[in-house]
């Protein structure tokens, strides 16, 4: 057991520091534009849910199929209406993805910047 702990440690500590010091790079590189494509993934699924196009597209079509003028007016404002709301949907949503990826870029610097706030007051 000791055997093979005395000769696994060297690569078991050069690993894990390699892994610290890669660890930046990673998150602003691969780790960033797969959160990117994650969110953008995401915006696109939300508006296949939302089906904003599908209600713009069928505004002029009645919705039980009442030719009337009453019938048209009623699915106008009906779809109007959706369509704002899905709007809004989609818009929160979109913000809600932006404020994630915001985090996603912030979080390292903060935890460094709190590391290093903290280790100066111990040390000073």
């Amino acid at each position: 057991m000791t055997q093979s702990f005395l000769l696994y440690a060297p690569k078991l500590i050069f690993d894990f520091l390699l892994d610290v010091i890669y660890f930046l790079p990673w998150w602003y590189s691969k780790g960033l534009v797969s959160i990117l494509k994650k969110t953008w993934n995401s915006i696109i699924e939300k508006e296949n849910d939302l089906a904003i196009f599908v209600w713009i597209k069928n505004i002029h079509k009645p919705l039980v199929g009442d030719y009337n003028w009453q019938g048209i007016a009623k699915s106008i404002l009906l779809r109007i209406g959706q369509i704002i709301l899905r709007s809004a949907v989609l818009i929160f949503w979109i913000f809600f993805s932006i404020i994630k990826v915001l985090l996603y870029t912030i979080l390292p610097i903060l935890v460094i910047w709190q590391i290093f706030y903290q280790l100066y007051f111990i040390f000073f």
